[in-house]
């Protein structure tokens, strides 16, 4: 029996995945790990739920991931990438 290798993300500017790309996802844990071995230097990632969004097929609450060096204070700053993800349907999109 041939065993195939399985194929990771296409990278878009260092982020898996092409916006509006909905991909099938477990954890958001598993993503946040890709994006912290390919995001900028001094960027970040942070998981929050979205209080007002739900994912209309079941309704339950969405998490925001987002890539980002946004700090008070600074200057110049940068939402680099956007994912939605629903924990209960265990699907993802990137939004940005």
């Amino acid at each position: 029996m041939k065993k195939t290798a399985s194929k990771s993300p296409q990278l878009l500017n260092g982020f898996p995945h092409i916006p509006f790309d909905e991909f099938p996802l477990k954890r958001s844990e598993d993503l946040v790990v890709v994006l912290e071995k390919n995001m900028p230097e001094g960027a970040k990632v942070e998981v929050t739920p979205m209080d007002d969004s739900h994912h209309s097929p079941c309704m339950e609450e969405m998490v925001a991931i987002m890539v980002h060096n946004i700090e008070e204070g600074k200057d110049s700053s940068e939402i680099f990438t956007i994912y939605q993800f629903c924990p209960s349907c265990h699907v993802a999109v990137r939004v940005l």
